[in-house]
């Protein structure tokens, strides 16, 4: 088989360029295999002149880019091979890549015995009819494997027919019946795809081997003990005699077969383009069934997570502002002043900040065009060559680009989250005039603003729609920061995650929590950043702590800020930032 190399110990032709695909190519492998050793090579020389090639001895999947994604195609036209997005963008690389995962999933007896036990040609034999046992498997496994088997099937076997030109007449005859035959039975291809190939093959081997060769194919397929081959011998065995009887009954010999074949060649390249065609509305649908359904269990785990957050807001705010009776915190009131003038000043400053953030909602377009530039679309010259199968030549928008229009959203939410816990004890004034400021900010720009303290528990001081009319200050006793729970009452109370608009999440903070609430914290900082939810993150220190915490996210603290009064306009720039590099990213 021209895709399956069971002696080589060398890898591949390396191409530097295509490095990351092939490390994700190994990704997808590995994970459809149920394995973890098999390493991903992609390139223009990878993989010989099939689509994809396994090599057992050094477990590797090789992938020919020029063959299995198309020509011109260029490692930065190329996403993850394990979105399901790319999936359907390059169904051909994906089908290619999924037969040799399977091949390193199902074929897992040792070929060295094989061909050992096993005559040469009854070796030969098993490893022809392994192609589609596999595929078979592949199939029962996830029947949405189909399609994207189906994208590379014919290119499959045409090269593998190619590879044995040199066998026989009969010989060949019989690897178009494993090949093609085994895919009618497997359920990979059907019957009117390659109506004129089967004739001409029954044709020239006779409908009674045929039929012979093909009982041979479906009880192949029906062995299931992918790590012993032995119970399957008989059956290559006899496969083997069957073409070795035909063969000394013509007396054929080695490499007379190819042009007696090569009309029947010439119907596969047809036949491929059959395939292509109808296979372009199965994965059309397949694509747009997932899509529907991703986006309905979105929706309900959305909807979820929602309900939720608005539970857990109803009972955090449902209370009163300011710690309560039954609360687990320690945290005390200790003043309530009149802001002073420069508190006044530095929000004003801030609001002005907050007004010029270039935050834009921005519509988004896609637009689709015959010529570059845009995306390629392979799928839509697939279409094309459907639409001119059956005479209709019109012209197919094969390159697609996105173009985003930016529209003003006056709009600002914010939600702000104090720590409370001992180690910000020391932090507490400037803590609380931050807490003011930010309040009397986004009220100036007629925004929303909520706020919520965290420590041994959760209490807010700022409920959305109301303002601070004075500088609160509290103690910070606590011995735990309660984050997750802090900010699922502020998501429930402002609607963050799913909002829409501005939205801005300024956490006062050192950033030490315990084990669980520093995952939760990195967790909600994550899904803010892909919800569209700007982050500040002022930490009242040298920020080393919350670096630490923040440092798989784009947000960086702001760190070195002691008088937020003093730093109002340092403190305002940097919300515009977060608003502004969130703005352009959504």
């Amino acid at each position: 088989m021209a895709h399956i190399d069971y002696k080589s110990e060398q890898g591949g032709e390396r191409s530097p360029e295509w490095y990351k695909v092939g490390a994700e190519i190994a990704e997808l492998a590995n994970k459809v295999s149920e394995r973890s050793d098999l390493v991903g090579l992609a390139g223009p020389n990878a993989g010989g002149e099939a689509p994809a090639c396994y090599k057992p001895a050094i477990a590797e999947v090789e992938v020919n880019t020029e063959i299995a994604f198309g020509f011109g195609v260029t490692p930065s036209m190329v996403g993850d091979i394990n979105d399901r997005e790319t999936q359907y963008e390059f169904p051909r690389a994906t089908g290619a890549i999924l037969h040799e995962a399977f091949h390193a999933r199902f074929s897992g007896f040792d070929i060295a015995k094989l061909f050992d036990d096993l005559k040469e040609d009854e070796a030969k034999a098993f490893i022809l009819l392994e192609e589609t046992r596999i595929e078979k498997q592949g199939l029962d496994l996830d029947y949405k494997n189909r399609a994207f088997l189906r994208s590379s099937a014919m290119d499959i076997v045409l090269g593998d027919v190619e590879a044995a030109k040199e066998a026989t007449q009969t010989s060949q005859l019989a690897t178009l019946v494993g090949l093609v035959h085994g895919r009618l039975l497997a359920g990979v291809l059907e019957f009117d795809e390659v109506a004129d190939v089967i004739t001409a093959v029954n044709t020239k081997l006779g409908a009674d081997i045929v039929r012979q060769l093909s009982e041979i194919l479906r009880e192949f397929q029906a062995h299931t003990n992918h790590e012993n081959a032995e119970p399957a011998y008989p059956l290559a065995i006899e496969w083997a005699r069957i073409v070795r009887d035909r063969q000394e009954e013509l007396g054929e010999s080695a490499g007379d077969g190819a042009e007696g074949i090569a009309e029947i060649v010439e119907m596969l390249g047809e036949a491929s383009e059959r395939v292509s065609i109808k296979n372009y509305d199965s994965l059309l649908d397949q694509e747009i069934q997932e899509d529907w359904a991703e986006e309905a269990k979105d929706r309900a785990k959305g909807a979820k997570e929602q309900k939720k957050h608005k539970d857990e807001a109803s009972q955090v705010f449902g209370k009163g502002t300011g710690p309560q009776p039954d609360s687990a915190t320690r945290s005390t009131l200790i003043e309530r002043r009149k802001p002073t003038s420069q508190e006044r000043s530095a929000s004003v400053i801030v609001a002005r900040m907050l007004e010029k953030a270039k935050y834009r909602e921005r519509d988004i377009t896609e637009i689709a065009s015959v010529l570059p530039p845009g995306r390629l679309r392979p799928k839509a010259l697939v279409q094309g060559a459907a639409l001119r199968e059956r005479g209709v030549f019109t012209p197919v928008e094969a390159f697609r680009k996105t173009v985003r229009k930016h529209t003003e959203d006056p709009t600002l939410t914010v939600g702000v989250m104090v720590d409370i816990s001992g180690s910000m004890s020391s932090a507490m004034n400037p803590m609380a005039t931050t807490a003011w400021v930010m309040s009397e900010a986004v009220k100036r720009v007629q925004g929303k603003c909520s706020m919520v303290y965290f420590g041994n528990d959760v209490f807010p001081t700022l409920k959305a729609g109301q303002s601070l009319d004075e500088v609160v200050v509290y103690t910070a006793h606590d011995g735990t920061e309660k984050f997750d729970k802090a900010f699922q009452a502020l998501d429930g109370s402002l609607d963050l995650l799913y909002g829409s608009g501005a939205r801005l999440l300024v956490v006062v903070s050192d950033g030490c929590f315990t084990g669980n609430e520093t995952k939760k914290a990195q967790e909600w900082v994550k899904r803010c950043e892909e919800a569209g939810v700007a982050i500040l993150w002022l930490p009242f220190d040298g920020g080393s702590s919350a670096q630490y915490l923040l440092r798989n996210s784009r947000v960086k603290p702001l760190a070195g800020v002691l008088d937020p009064a003093t730093a109002a306009k340092e403190i305002g720039n940097a919300c515009a930032k977060a608003l502004t590099a969130v703005g352009a990213r959504h």
